[in-house]
C-alpha cells in the first residue's frame, strides 16, 4: 500500500507556528481553549530571562529582549514548516506607533514568506482588523499588565490608526511570568475604572494577560463590545486562513465575525 506524506495528522486544515515570549503561559493556554479541530498549534519560544519590572526602565528592557529574542524564533519556526505564524506577543508590536509597527511587521512577514512560504498574524495589524469589524467604535477604553511606558505605546498606535483612547490601567505586573498570576477580580476593577458612557469598546493588550473568557463574559454585562488580545490574533490567524468557523464562548468577534 502506497503512502503520501503532506498533512499533518492533527493539522489536517491548518499548521500554526505560535511565537511567544519563554516566560509565557497565557497565549498557549488561551489558544487550545478556542481551537477548532484540525488546527493544530506549534508553540515555539522567543527566549527571554525571567526579569524583574520594577521601573519603566525594565519594562523597555524586557520589550526589547522579546525583539531581540523574534527573529531567531522565528527562523526556528520554519523548521516545522508552518502554514502560517501567530505572533504571540503584543507589546513590541505597537511599540512607537503605526509606521514602525508596519515595518516590524514587513521584516518578519518578509522572512517568513521567503523561508516558509507563509504569513504571519502581529498584534497591532490584528486589532486594526479587528476594530474595523466595529465601524461604529471611535472611543476605547484600554487595559493592559503594563508599565505607564507601555501603556502610552499602546495610545500612540491607536491613534495613530485613528481611536480615541478615552482611559487607560494598567495592572503594572512586576515581570513578564507574573503577568499570568494577575487574577480577574483585579483585571475587573481596571475594567471598571476605564469603562463609561463615552466609551465604545473595552480593549486588551499583554498576552500573558489571561483575560478570553473573561472577556466574554464583560460584554455581556456591559453591553459593547470586550476585546481580548488573544483571541484577536487568534481570529485573525484563522480568518487569513480560510477558516470561518464561528467560536462561541470567548466573545463576538469569534463568534460573529
Amino acid at each position: 500500500m502506497s503512502f503520501e506524506y503532506g498533512t499533518d495528522y492533527y493539522g489536517y486544515r491548518k499548521k500554526f507556528a505560535v511565537l511567544v515570549p519563554s516566560t509565557n503561559t497565557a497565549v498557549e493556554t488561551e489558544y487550545h481553549m478556542m481551537k477548532p479541530t484540525g488546527v493544530v498549534l506549534a508553540t515555539r519560544p522567543c527566549n527571554i530571562p525571567a526579569m524583574e519590572v520594577k521601573t519603566e526602565e525594565d519594562f523597555v528592557g524586557m520589550v526589547e529582549a522579546i525583539g531581540a529574542a523574534t527573529e531567531q524564533g522565528l527562523r526556528d519556526a520554519m523548521s516545522l514548516s508552518p502554514d502560517h505564524v501567530i505572533f504571540g506577543y503584543s507589546a513590541e508590536t505597537f511599540w512607537d506607533g503605526k509606521e514602525r509597527s508596519d515595518r516590524e511587521f514587513n521584516k518578519y512577514n518578509d522572512i517568513a514568506n521567503a523561508e516558509g512560504n507563509c504569513g504571519i498574524t502581529f498584534g497591532a495589524q490584528a486589532i486594526q482588523d479587528a476594530l474595523a469589524c466595529y465601524p461604529g467604535v471611535k472611543r476605547i477604553g484600554c487595559i493592559s499588565p503594563y508599565m505607564p511606558v507601555g501603556d502610552s505605546m499602546v495610545v500612540k498606535f491607536l491613534s495613530d490608526i485613528g481611536y480615541e483612547v478615552v482611559r487607560i490601567k494598567g495592572h503594572c505586573s512586576p515581570g513578564p511570568e507574573q503577568i499570568a498570576h494577575e487574577t480577574s477580580l483585579k483585571t475587573r476593577e481596571l475594567v471598571k475604572e476605564v469603562d463609561g458612557d463615552d466609551v465604545d469598546l473595552i480593549l486588551q493588550a499583554g498576552t500573558n494577560l489571561h483575560f478570553v473568557e473573561l472577556a466574554a463574559q464583560l460584554e455581556l454585562e456591559l453591553g459593547k463590545p470586550v476585546l481580548a488580545i488573544n483571541a484577536l490574533t487568534f481570529w485573525h490567524a484563522l480568518r487569513s486562513n480560510g477558516i470561518p468557523d464561528r467560536i462561541r464562548g470567548f466573545g463576538s468577534l469569534l463568534a460573529e465575525h
